[in-house]
């Protein structure tokens, strides 16, 4: 395609307002008069870092945390100090609960315990707060949706993904029809080598305690495209394979710390030059068995490092998605095609920048806009910006209004999941899965 001159558009005037409510009334979950009796669950180095520390930190007027939980004792004695609690720790949630009475339980344990904890807190009065993925499989996605309509509270799925500034600009752009009605859309996500092999060394190499990642990691860009575009999936055709890891491997060991490897393999990485990772993990695995660093060739790993699926959607629109981790670079690409045009979106691959591309090719049949390059800031804070704005709405300004509906519910966790969770059933029947055979939940053309 020949391009003409690309115009610069500063986004300044189309950055939309992200400090937002979603879908969920305006009963908030955190009320602003009083400060809220918040417990966590899963005091790994996500739980003690973003939703300790941090939320003690820039959260301590709005939020009480009244408790921790871990099954291992060791690290949640380290995970205490590092946030500073002063709060009573426990091993039994069903303890924690009954004597705290925590209003909200933060939940950041492995993703197959999620609905554990997720169940329990409905059933003993709380509302949740919960890491993504919202879940592993469709049972216990079903679980979880039976859970939260018995017991009147809620669920919020934190999809930290739908709050960086740049991507509520490309929403913005969406709703006001840049491209008119949204036909197909590309994904392509490139995790970096280095990013995939933190992978493979954790539970998150093996399906049933993280999903795979076609759930665990997935979630994000699912989340993501039925966002967008404002719908949710019918149908996913997928392929995917392990080139790399696991039996493919040419030798393995017990771990990084203890293998004759060291000298050759090249994912060998030694924890003990992380102080906290140390203190958090090694130190601490003999009461739970879990290997932080465990070895990239073990051979019970059995997720895929290549990724490739077709999602139909209740709408019409059709999307083409690829996750590989065979790059050097951390990015994507995403192009929307429309009746009007085609929005095409290119983050990462580029350090030295800070912010990002979103290039606009006009249909010029139905469109007399022109082509142009619009630009996509970053804001401080990571994520691109997104935890900042997220954790303010959900701890600060829970009452603020969300013309984007940026903050996700249980429905959208589900729905984000179910994609990944269907990719796997066909790559092993060889046949497209419906969504609406998974759950009780059918797919709505548009979003509501």
């Amino acid at each position: 395609m020949n391009r003409r001159k690309f115009i610069v558009k500063s986004s300044t005037a189309l950055t939309a307002t992200v400090l937002t409510t979603g879908s969920l009334s305006s009963a908030s979950l955190i009320g602003s008069q009083k400060k809220q009796r918040v417990a966590l669950v899963g005091t790994g180095v996500r739980g003690s870092s973003m939703y300790g520390r941090d939320m003690l930190k820039n959260y301590g007027d709005y939020v009480e945390l009244v408790g921790l939980c871990d099954i291992n004792p060791g690290r949640l004695k380290v995970a205490s100090e590092y946030i500073g609690a002063n709060c009573p720790i426990f091993t039994n949630l069903d303890e924690l609960i009954k004597k705290q009475k925590p209003e909200t339980l933060i939940v950041t344990t492995t993703d197959a315990a999620h609905h554990e904890v997720i169940i329990k807190g409905l059933e003993s009065g709380c509302n949740i707060i919960t890491e993504k993925p919202l879940t592993i499989d469709e049972v216990k996605a079903q679980a979880i949706l039976d859970a939260e309509r018995k017991s009147g509270k809620r669920v919020i799925v934190t999809f930290n993904y739908r709050y960086p500034p740049y991507r509520a600009q490309i929403k913005q752009l969406l709703m006001e029809g840049i491209v008119g009605d949204i036909q197909a859309v590309e994904f392509n996500y490139y995790l970096s080598h280095d990013h995939l092999v933190q992978y493979m060394q954790r539970w998150h190499g093996i399906t049933h305690k993280g999903g795979s990642l076609w759930v665990h990691k997935s979630t994000h860009h699912f989340d993501m495209v039925n966002w967008y575009i404002n719908s949710e999936p019918e149908q996913v055709f997928a392929y995917a394979s392990l080139e790399r890891f696991g039996k493919k491997g040419p030798y393995r060991g017990k771990n990084c710390r203890n293998c004759e490897h060291t000298a050759t393999c090249p994912y060998y990485w030694d924890i003990n030059k992380d102080e906290r990772l140390k203190k958090l993990y090694a130190d601490n695995e003999h009461h739970d068995g879990y290997i932080r660093d465990n070895c990239v060739f073990r051979e019970d790993i059995d997720i895929y490092d290549k990724h490739a699926a077709m999602v139909k959607y209740a709408n019409g629109v059709q999307l083409s998605y690829v996750l590989t981790g065979s790059s050097d670079k951390e990015g994507y690409y995403m192009a929307f095609d429309g009746t009007k045009g085609r929005l095409e979106v290119r983050v990462g691959g580029h350090p030295s920048k800070d912010y990002n591309e979103l290039i606009f090719i006009p249909e010029p049949k139905y469109t007399d806009r022109k082509e142009e390059i619009i630009r996509a800031d970053h804001k401080p804070g990571s994520h691109w910006g997104g935890d900042p704005i997220m954790m303010d709405k959900l701890f600060k300004h829970p009452e603020a209004p969300d013309p984007l509906g940026q903050q996700a519910g249980v429905r959208d966790g589900v729905m984000s999941i179910l994609i990944g969770i269907a990719a796997r059933k066909s790559i092993k029947s060889g046949m497209p899965i419906n969504i609406k055979d998974l759950t009780d939940l059918v797919p709505k053309a548009v979003r509501s």
